[in-house]
Order: structure tokens, then sequence, then C-alpha cells
């Protein structure tokens, strides 16, 4: 009997994306899943999201790059206010550069969203 394989729908969302897109996605998607081990990973509602005990955070394509957003991210405590919501969105930072990356502020703010996800 042949196994069959199957691949990640997070990374064919990414594969579809432009290469600018792309590099930025691997980015975020990397420093998610280093963040936090035991979160599932899934493509949903047009976006690669993440759960952990309910939605915790989400990668979405935007005109100009990627959006990195949090479901809870009214609750965040968000020192840097780089969270950003308009008509309805889910609390999101922009991230247009590898430069808007901000490693251990992303991992932070993923950490502090399983925890809501807990309580």
């Amino acid at each position: 009997m042949r196994s069959k394989t199957t691949t990640n729908q997070v990374d064919e969302y990414v594969d579809k994306l432009t290469p600018e897109k792309k590099l930025l996605a691997q980015e975020v998607r990397r420093i998610i899943s280093g963040s936090v081990a035991h979160l599932e990973e899934c493509v949903r509602w047009d976006c690669a999201c993440y759960f952990f005990y309910g939605p915790v955070c989400y990668f979405a394509s935007s005109r100009s790059g990627i959006h990195f957003g949090f479901f809870r991210g009214k609750e965040l405590s968000d020192p840097h206010r780089r969270l950003v919501s308009r008509n309805g969105q889910y609390p999101h930072i922009k991230v247009r550069t590898l430069a808007d990356i901000d490693e251990t502020y992303f991992a932070d703010l993923v950490r502090e969203a399983v925890q809501l996800n807990q309580n």
C-alpha cells in the first residue's frame, strides 16, 4: 500500500504569494512556530491561522505586504503600539519589509495571545 503524502495548507498558501510577500510570510511563520510549539496551523478565512484553545493569530496577504494579526488583539498589552485595526478588522501589524519584523516583540505577542486563550 502506498503512503499518501499531503502538503500542509499553509505551505500551499505561502507558495501562492508573490516572492516579496512569500519572504515576509516565511519569516512571520518561523517566528510564530518558534514562539509556541503546540499551535495548530491551518488556512481559514483565506489566511494562515494558528489555534490553541481557540484562534490565536494569523497572517494574510495585503495590498502592500502581509498583515500579522491577533484574534484577541484588543486584549494584548502591545507596549510598542504597533497593532492597528479599522473597519472591524482584527488588530494586526502591517509588515511591508523585513525591517518591519521585530522577532522578540512578535514572539512575545504570540505567547501573550496563547495565554489569553488558556485562561
